[in-house]
């Protein structure tokens, strides 16, 4: 350093020290490590005004998709999948009432989580643990883990059969509820394979070409409707199963449900529809089903038989009031009198069935007689029964006839007539006997033995008469007729007969006698024997 002042040599130590130091900072801020940036590129951070996402990251519009809202926004989705990482997550987020910032530390490796609200807008920002790569990446693989858990639980428990095949026929996968099938059908030895060679189902076995055709599109069903499939367990009764079958890139997920009470409950129904349709083919009583829709869904040939309806309509499932506009266009029903209330009244009709409480006889223009009857069935549906009683008016008329008939000619007698039951009811009079006694001979059967009686002897002399006439009213078995001659309070005398008819029944008459035919005696004592004897030997009803 000959030859340089001594403020020359002064002013270059003085650079060779600032250049020394200068190095130095250099070389220990190298050496330094550094923080990790929470704002990088890679970063989750979420900017929510409330619960609506205003901005975000690319990585935590990732995590977004990833674990998918639903229903729910976009803040309830995040916070809830960030709870099980930060318990206290919630709670925090109140006690800052909408101002400040806050570090929450995760659970395990979940980093942490930077919370600032500013101006009513909350920034939600994942750091990540410092030997991790990624936050987001500590988070959503967490979040999957829990998902796949979760969704391997359901599987194994779920007491349908669930398992995957491949195109060529074996499965590749199993849940508890197979496995344990397959165990039942063919026992593992110790030396087996975790997985069942062949499928327990034979009509599955083999390559997905000897399946039904695959759907084109992955995820969908292979058939829009399942395969009912039987199988037999040893020593135990055949079981079926349900089978609906899904694509999943290459391979097939099946999933079996047990439907044998299902399929047993649908065989009975069967045979008991079908006991049901025979049983009502031999009815002669016509019978019309609708169902809740007003459809009709079954009828019996009596039906078709007696309304002539054709087949080809009643098998179109027509309406109740299709079926009734049909019946009176071919005159099978009573012709209304006001045509405008047609429907009204057939609304009735379908209202009083409902509640079980129509029944009407339909007479038609042919002189046919129907009498038809609703009745309600179980879940809204209608039985209408037809049954043809023609031949029962028929009889009801002749017989009507014969009895006003007998009535009339009875009534043509001068003798006071009036027929008693064996209980003392009285069936009929006649005119002449209403005339004497001032009866009303339409209250006949109010009318009782003991009643008349007291009216007789209410006009008569006193007599033991009376005794022997209820004892011959009530007495079984044979009976010989008798009379007895009665003396009025007037003094005139009256004849009283009694004569035995079918059934046990009692004729009685009242005749006028002639004057001077009485002489004090009863006809009983001029009968063989008495009247007594003869009703003696009778036993009572």
């Amino acid at each position: 350093m000959h030859g340089l002042s001594p403020e020359a040599t002064l002013v270059m130590l003085g650079l060779s020290l600032l250049a020394a130091m200068v190095t130095a900072l250099a070389i220990g801020r190298l050496g330094r490590p550094r923080r990790r940036s929470a704002t990088r590129d890679d970063a989750s951070v979420f900017l929510f005004d409330g619960e609506v996402l205003v901005d975000a990251t690319p990585a935590a519009r990732r995590l977004l998709d990833r674990i998918g809202g639903g229903e729910d926004s976009d803040f309830a989705a995040l916070t809830a999948l960030l709870s099980h990482r930060f318990p206290d997550l919630l709670p925090r987020l109140h006690r800052l009432g909408g101002s400040g910032e806050v570090r929450i530390e995760g659970l395990g490796r979940s980093g942490a989580l930077e919370v600032a609200y500013r101006e009513g807008l909350v920034r939600l920002t994942l750091v990540p643990p410092e030997d991790a790569g990624s936050g987001v990446d500590v988070v959503a693989f967490e979040a999957l883990q829990d998902e796949l858990r979760v969704l391997r639980g359901i599987a194994e428990d779920a007491p349908q059969l669930i398992w995957k095949q491949e195109a060529d026929g074996r499965v590749t996968w199993a849940n508890a509820a197979y496995l344990a099938l397959a165990d039942s059908l063919a026992p593992r030895s110790a030396g087996d394979g975790a997985w069942p060679r062949d499928c327990v189902f034979p009509e599955l076995r083999g390559s997905a070409e000897a399946a039904p055709p695959v759907a084109a599109t992955p995820g969908r069903r292979r058939s829009d409707k399942p395969l009912r499939l039987e199988i037999g367990a040893r020593r135990k009764a055949p079981r079926i199963y349900e089978v609906t079958r899904f694509d999943r890139g290459g391979e097939v997920i099946h999933f079996g449900t047990d439907v044998t009470a299902l399929a047993e409950a649908e065989q009975a129904r069967h045979v008991f529809v079908q006991t049901l349709t025979q049983t009502f083919a031999q009815l002669s009583i016509g019978l019309a089903i609708f169902d809740r829709r007003r459809r009709l869904v079954m009828f019996n040939p009596a039906f078709h038989d007696l309304t002539g309806l054709p087949v080809a309509f009643l098998g179109s499932q027509p309406q109740v009031q299709t079926v009734l506009d049909r019946l009176r266009d071919m005159n099978m029903l009573p012709e209304p009198r006001n045509y405008a209330s047609w429907r009204d009244q057939i609304v009735a009709l379908e209202e009083a069935a409902a509640s079980g409480s129509y029944r009407e006889t339909w007479s038609l223009p042919g002189g046919r007689t129907l009498r038809v009857s609703g009745r309600p069935h179980p879940e809204g549906a209608l039985a209408f029964l037809f049954e043809d009683i023609s031949a029962e008016i028929a009889l009801t008329r002749h017989f009507r006839a014969e009895l006003e008939t007998a009535q009339a000619v009875i009534d043509t007698l001068s003798e006071a007539v009036a027929v008693f039951s064996p209980n003392g009811q009285r069936v009929s009079c006649n005119a002449a006997y209403a005339a004497r006694w001032g009866q009303d001979r339409g209250a006949a059967r109010d009318v009782t033995l003991a009643q008349e009686i007291a009216l007789w002897k209410s006009h008569a002399a006193p007599t033991n008469v009376w005794t022997d006439l209820r004892d011959f009213v009530g007495a079984f078995g044979d009976r010989a007729p008798w009379a007895e001659v009665l003396r009025l309070r007037d003094g005139r005398a009256l004849r009283c007969e009694l004569r035995p008819l079918p059934g046990g029944e009692t004729m009685v008459l009242f005749t006028d006698e002639v004057a001077g035919d009485w002489d004090g005696r009863t006809l009983r004592d001029e009968s063989a024997g008495g009247a007594r004897g003869r009703a003696g030997g009778a036993g009572k009803h």
